[in-house]
């Protein structure tokens, strides 16, 4: 049986077990707490509740749905992917482009790590919520994870890049993290995706060329993408592919 058959089995009877037992018609897990609902709450009752400290930073946080359901969509999606990259790996291969066969076992190799799950893109700061009835939705039923935490001091890397993580600076542009970044073959230094917490991504132009000065926000995700010239034509869109995953994966805070 392989990794993805053995976690869809895991996963099915976790949650037939869940469905069976009576209890909370929500449950929103933040830190190994859980708070139970058994009807319906709206997001303002929940961030409410779960707004303990003052040190909380709500313009970084992030809701994510971790059902069953949500996560076996991931799952499949995160299996296309990685067969995505395989096939790309080979064609680099063919061609004994030994650079870029490292980039994309770099890309397979983190993909395979990250924890997966529904994100909500929910305004969740609780004054927000509270004043703006749009922002203050009933929640469907299930199962949630609250990430929330300090105000966050670096950057999470994602992509061709080797650093993980760089110090967050004020007011200063994306590109010039890039300058202190090292980009990995076939890495683009044109562009990069920018991910803030609310999942609302954009590319940011940083070439030379065409930069401009766009600065990020605590709790944003860079991801350092493939040049797209360097790229096949039949993998055109990959990319593209990997950020729509990027965007559930859940990054501590």
């Amino acid at each position: 049986m392989n990794r993805l058959s053995c976690l869809l089995f895991a996963l099915a009877i976790m949650g037939s077990s869940v469905a069976s037992a009576s209890g909370p018609v929500v449950l929103v897990e933040h830190k190994g707490n859980y708070q139970g609902y058994f009807d319906r709450p709206r997001l303002g009752l929940v961030v409410s509740q779960l707004n303990t400290s003052p040190s909380l930073y709500w313009p970084a946080a992030q809701l994510f749905k971790v059902d069953v359901e949500t996560r076996l969509k991931l799952e499949q999606q995160r299996t296309e992917l990685l067969n995505q990259l395989a096939q790309l790996k080979q064609a680099f291969q063919q061609d004994s482009d030994s650079g870029m066969t490292a980039s994309v076992e770099k890309l397979e190799k983190d993909i395979s790590s990250w924890e997966l799950a529904g994100n909500m893109n929910l305004a969740l700061d609780p004054d927000r919520v509270r004043a703006k009835k749009s922002l203050n939705p009933l929640l469907s039923a299930g199962q949630y994870k609250l990430v929330v935490g300090v105000r966050p001091t670096e950057l999470q890397m994602e992509g061709l890049v080797a650093e993980q993580k760089a110090p967050l600076r004020n007011a200063v542009s994306v590109d010039s993290y890039l300058d202190t970044m090292s980009i990995l073959e076939g890495g683009s230094s044109s562009f990069v995706y920018v991910i803030p917490a609310s999942g609302k991504f954009f590319i940011a132009k940083t070439g030379l060329w065409n930069k401009h000065h766009q600065e990020v926000l605590p709790g944003t995700v860079l991801f350092i993408p493939f040049e797209q010239r360097d790229l096949p034509d039949a993998f055109s869109h990959i990319n593209e592919q990997i950020v729509e995953l990027l965007l559930h994966k859940v990054v501590a805070q």
